[in-house]
């Protein structure tokens, strides 16, 4: 069950790493990276750090190691909520 349950952790994390590193340049959501460069070094290394979560959970189901498995899914959502909270100071609803 653990199994399943990382591959959907990792399929998550790597669409997200995927969507991050491809709007470095492109507005998203509510947000412009062309306006605020700070917003697009969020995108950046926010998203190559969910790569590599996506790549420790891809050895972690193979592995099978707990403490692994414990440290991945806690890196990946102090990640996911640290872009969040980032990316939140930035936001301008008119």
């Amino acid at each position: 069950m653990i199994t399943l349950l990382l591959v959907i952790y990792m399929l998550i994390a790597g669409w997200l790493s995927y969507y991050l590193l491809t709007h470095q340049s492109r507005p998203f959501l509510f947000f412009d990276p062309n306006k605020a460069p700070t917003i697009k070094h969020v995108a950046r290394y926010g998203g190559g750090l969910m790569l590599l979560v996506t790549i420790a959970c891809f050895v972690t189901i193979f592995v099978q190691a707990t403490m692994l498995i414990a440290i991945v899914l806690a890196s990946g959502s102090l990640i996911m909520m640290a872009i969040a909270l980032i990316l939140v100071s930035f936001m301008q609803i008119s």
